[in-house]
């Protein structure tokens, strides 16, 4: 794993074994200890040579497997547990540990030193903390719930010691499924290792403690490439209304928040831009787009070639539910056992590049946020591209999924409390997806039931009528809608006209990839294809890019966070080429090529290369398409297997995909028997221009061409480019008389960034103490200055002034106090060990499987 340099952060105690000090002599150190406030900073902290020591720091014991609480009728701590480091827990994600000793005869500081298991794999390396010594012949015990390092029982594990510099120091592996309960490792003189019975976290072998010693912190580390503020300039698109575009637009982004929007060149008075980043875009600005319907961990599967196989179907000639596809013959081979072989740790183990590989592909369509991700083993991609709905966000975790029929006898008690209480925020069921009755007829158990809420999001609502949509309506449910997956299953969609004209909320959302889009902004195609020539343009273009953007955030009560670009709602945003006059067409025409830039939380993950190195610097990874480049951003050594980079990713991915006899029989342990008829496909590309494999299986479908010619999809990426440009594109945009926009709203830095209820309070649209006057949209002339405006340097004449009048009040005060204050300071006074266990506020904890037991008791 390669490091870049970690400064050394010891505070050494100062300390002065002079006793009485004359007058003169204290005025003369007041004043040169204010030269040295007043000197330029960026100097090294370093005091002290310590780090400099022989680095002779060993790894002198791990604990992978302690044992777990088990109590019954018949004993009670069964396996004789011990909860080595006090927190009351048990087991491998309380009481894992490290451990390291001093063998030498100097004190040695550790502070910054970096914990690692198995390089550019396994758990992310943490960080030991600051003003750590280890005193000679002195241990210290790192726990798992301080380092988030995870040893593994099944494949064995390799634990590393790095120093501030990145140098390796030390290094203690143990084999495969060798490990035994409550016995730790400890290593030899010879480069073996040995097991030990009881562990002695924190102290000697011949010492003997109930629990752990000498606990340290150890801390994740920053990726490096954090941006804490940007400016970005281009046409901005609201989504507060279908004219509140700004066309000289403005959106400062600070800590993964907007900050202020605002229109023209005059900066609002309350807007400090100084080390701000100022990015050109040159491009339209939109709120980040939402998936509110998908299947993640299947979007490596390209588009399925199937032919329909029963003998009901639909008029159409599709299916006529989703209980039929399921059943098709190659549905197994094709679908359900490419998932299977990619996230089973037995076979391909490759659950976190799936769901990264997923998320770039979200991404690169400048969606911000997905819903239909798997709720466990989220470490290693939570945090790192998309948000995920179901998942923790703003501070809560208020939606449900039931993706499963609903039976007759789903009673939903916790949706039912969830609405009761005002905790829940979206419940997203699959139902009535079909043309048939049996599927329109889960419709009816929903109202039995009592589970037609306010807060419920029907999926496909494929067979329903309008009298359902007038349920639903009354009820102020919702509905995500997925043409192109309807129409290639069955070969009709949802009836959006009745869901509208009964005042149901729609959404758009792409299923999944074996009959979707790649992602929304392509799903915004079959929508606005569906809408020209089947519904007779019913929905407005504005209407349908709410369908991505304003409506999702509302589906999800997201809207005081995500969803349109207001100050104060967090910098979830796209920006795409501008090539056409009209916003809404601009968003809905856009295609692969034209996302110039993905912010997720106010950090760029995607985008074109020049915008991703102007806010990047060189953090960020080549993505190759079709006549264009791109650069994604998926590593972060802070998180799990946060060291896998694009390139592997994508490597990976494609390996597993083909099934190669030899790439199986030299990773599986699982028995390939039982896929006797398994075969290799391609993986679904990231991009939906120059796929000629899915075009061609949206064409020739018939019965999803029944109602409409899904040729002209093609037309949409039939498009003259040169590198990445579209050709022949000069738009100007008109000078607006109101510069427009959502208006500054100040930062309350005092409320919790992720308080679910923080926004509700807070009038988005800024006019609180304003003029009556002048509309939310407008900033008065006397709230703005221009941008050339006196500099107001740090050292001005006030401030000069103020400096004078603090050191002679300085020199007075040491002229008066008396000397019998001075009191020495132990030279040795240093803090030795910073205990992080003891700060609640960095407590970890874990969200992990269970562990499946080591050999049994007769191997001990």
């Amino acid at each position: 794993m390669h490091f870049t340099k970690v400064f050394n952060r010891r505070v050494d105690v100062l300390y002065d074994q002079g006793r009485v000090m004359g007058r003169l002599s204290t005025i003369i150190t007041a004043f040169l200890l204010l030269s040295v406030l007043a000197a330029p900073h960026g100097l090294s902290e370093e005091t002290s040579d310590t780090n400099t020591s022989p680095t002779s720091i060993i790894i002198s014991e791990i604990l992978a497997s302690p044992n777990g609480m088990m109590n019954n009728e018949t004993c009670s701590n069964c396996y004789n547990a011990t909860d080595w480091n006090g927190d009351g827990e048990y087991g491998k994600f309380s009481d894992q540990f490290i451990e390291l000793h001093n063998p030498t005869a100097s004190p040695i500081n550790i502070s910054n030193w970096v914990l690692d298991d198995i390089a550019d794999g396994g758990s992310a390396p943490c960080q030991l903390a600051r003003n750590t010594v280890i005193q000679p012949g002195g241990y210290v015990s790192v726990f798992i719930n301080a380092s988030r390092i995870e040893l593994d029982y099944y494949d064995g594990d390799t634990v590393n010691l790095y120093d501030a510099e990145g140098t390796h120091i030390d290094a203690l592996s143990y084999p495969a499924q060798d490990s035994w309960y409550g016995n730790s490792y400890i290593p030899l003189e010879n480069g073996t290792v040995w097991k030990v019975r009881p562990p002695t976290p924190g102290y000697s072998q011949d010492e003997s403690f109930g629990s752990a010693q000498n606990m340290i912190g150890c801390f994740g580390i920053s990726d490096g490439g954090f941006v804490e503020s940007m400016l970005l300039k281009g046409r901005v698109v609201t989504m507060n209304s279908i004219n509140d575009v700004i066309n000289d637009g403005h959106v400062l982004i600070r800590d993964g928040k907007i900050s202020a929007v605002w229109g023209g060149q005059n900066i609002p008075q309350n807007v400090d831009l100084t080390g701000v980043p100022v990015v050109e875009t040159n491009g339209t600005i939109y709120p980040g787009l939402i998936d509110t319907h998908n299947h993640m961990h299947y979007n490596h599967i390209p588009l399925w070639d199937f032919e329909v196989h029963t003998s009901v179907k639909s008029e159409e000639g599709g299916y006529s539910n989703r209980n039929q596809w399921k059943n098709n013959p190659n549905y197994k081979r094709d679908i359900s056992w490419m998932k299977t072989f990619v996230q089973t740790a037995s076979m391909w183990n490759m659950a976190d590049q799936q769901m990264k590989y997923a998320e770039v592909m979200a991404v690169a369509g400048g969606v911000t946020s997905v819903q239909g991700s798997p709720s466990s083993n989220t470490d290693a991609w939570d945090s790192m591209l998309s948000r995920n709905i179901e998942l923790y966000n703003f501070g809560g975790d208020g939606i449900h999924t039931k993706v499963t029929t609903l039976e007759s006898e789903y009673q939903g008690n916790h949706i039912k409390s969830g609405n009761s209480s005002g905790s829940l925020n979206a419940w997203y069921l699959h139902l009535s997806e079909g043309v048939d009755e049996v599927s329109r007829a889960e419709f009816d158990v929903l109202v039995q039931n009592n589970l037609l809420v306010g807060e419920l999001v029907v999926v496909h609502g494929t067979a329903l009528t309008s009298a359902e949509f007038e349920k639903m309506g009354q009820a102020g449910a919702d509905l995500a809608w997925s043409p192109l997956s309807n129409l290639l299953l069955y070969g009709d969609t949802t009836d959006v006209v009745a869901a509208d004209q009964a005042g149901v909320r729609i959404s758009l959302a792409p299923d999944w990839g074996p009959s979707g889009s790649k992602n929304v902004l392509h799903e915004l195609k079959i929508a606005d294809m569906w809408n020209t020539n089947n519904l007779n343009s019913y929905f407005s273009d504005y209407e349908l890019a709410t369908m991505v953007t304003k409506n999702p955030a509302l589906a999800s009560n997201w809207h005081n966070f995500v969803g349109t670009i207001n100050a104060g709602l967090y910098a979830d945003l796209v920006v795409m080429d501008t090539f056409h006059q009209d916003p809404y067409r601009n968003l809905i025409e856009a295609i692969d090529a034209d996302v110039r830039l993905t912010i997720v939380n106010g950090q760029p993950v995607y985008g074109d290369v020049d915008l991703m190195s102007e806010l990047k610097g060189d953090d960020w990874e080549l993505v190759e398409g079709p006549g264009f480049n791109k650069a994604v951003d998926v590593t972060d050594r802070s998180i799990t297997e946060g060291t896998q980079s694009w390139a592997s990713i994508l490597a990976d991915m494609e390996m597993a995909m083909e099934l190669n006899p030899d790439d199986i029989a030299s990773t599986w342990s699982s028995s390939t028997d039982s896929y006797s008829s398994m075969q290799g496909n391609v993986l679904n590309n990231i991009f939906t221009t120059g796929d000629t494999r899915h075009f061609g299986i949206i064409t020739g479908s018939t019965h999803a061409n029944t109602h409409i010619s899904l040729t002209q999809l093609e037309d949409y990426y039939a498009i003259p480019m040169e590198n990445g440009e579209r050709t022949g594109v000069n738009v100007v945009l008109e000078p607006q008389e109101n510069t427009g926009g959502s208006t500054t709203v100040p930062v309350d830095d005092t409320l919790p960034s992720d308080d679910m209820n923080e926004s509700d309070n807070t009038d988005s649209t800024g006019d609180s103490g304003r003029d009556s006057e002048c509309p939310p949209n407008c900033i008065l002339g006397e709230d703005v200055e221009d941008a050339s405006s006196e500099d107001s340097g740090l050292f001005g004449p006030k401030s000069l002034l103020v400096f004078l009048v603090i050191v002679l009040l300085v020199a007075i005060g040491l002229l008066t106090r008396t000397t019998e204050e001075d009191e020495e300071v132990d030279a040795d006074q240093t803090v030795m060990i910073e205990k992080e266990w003891q700060d609640e506020q960095k407590q970890f904890v874990p969200e992990l499987p269970p562990l499946a037991p080591p050999p049994s008791a007769e191997e001990e």
